[in-house]
């Protein structure tokens, strides 16, 4: 009778077992089927690219002065100048204090986008008053009499000034650039990409 129960029990632990065994293989079988089948691509990080977002800026001629007028009142309130866009040139206009008197300072710039989107700027006229000067020496007097901002280059012998506006800081992250892609005076049509880096 001993023998008996002993075999019975084998019996029952393994009947359980093998039920239990076949339920958990069951339900891994619907799993499998139900469930699709798992992707093996890894993570990758990306390297930055470098422009994640560009957007187009368009304005005119109006809404550009009234921006550079506002930047120069901010940035140098006690140099009195003006900055315009003309009809077909960008002009500059200031005086100069000689002998108490006041005498307006011209210069005459003919536009250009290059491609890297910055402005180059060719000195077509520099005039003292009703005198005309000649642009390569007064270029050349101008460098190294009054400070610059980092973003623009004189270049006297071309009688040019380039305005890396790919170069200016807008945050302190350097993540933004700006760059125009068409400054067609004559059509009023002045457009320039922002791009986040």
């Amino acid at each position: 009778m001993k023998d008996q129960n002993f075999v019975g029990w084998k019996v029952a632990f393994f009947s359980l077992l093998s039920v239990i065994l076949l339920l958990v293989f069951i339900t891994f079988l619907l799993f499998q089927r139900n469930f699709p089948e798992v992707s093996e691509e890894h993570f990758n990080q990306q390297a930055p690219g470098t422009e994640d977002a560009i957007f187009l800026i368009r304005t005119d001629k109006a809404k550009l002065n009234a921006l550079i007028q506002k930047y120069i009142e901010q940035e140098d309130p006690d140099h009195p100048y003006i900055v315009e866009i003309l009809v077909d040139k960008v002009q500059m206009r200031s005086f100069v204090k000689v002998l108490g008197r006041h005498v307006p300072v011209t210069i005459n710039f003919a536009p250009e986008v290059v491609n890297t989107g910055d402005l180059l700027l060719k000195v077509e006229t520099f005039s003292l008053g009703n005198l005309h000067l000649p642009v390569e020496q007064v270029l050349q007097f101008l460098s190294g009499w009054i400070e610059l901002a980092d973003w623009i280059v004189t270049y006297p012998k071309q009688k040019l000034v380039e305005v890396k506006l790919s170069e200016i800081t807008v945050n302190e992250h350097n993540t933004i650039q700006f760059r125009f892609t068409i400054f067609d005076l004559e059509q009023d049509i002045i457009e320039l990409e922002m791009a986040f880096s």
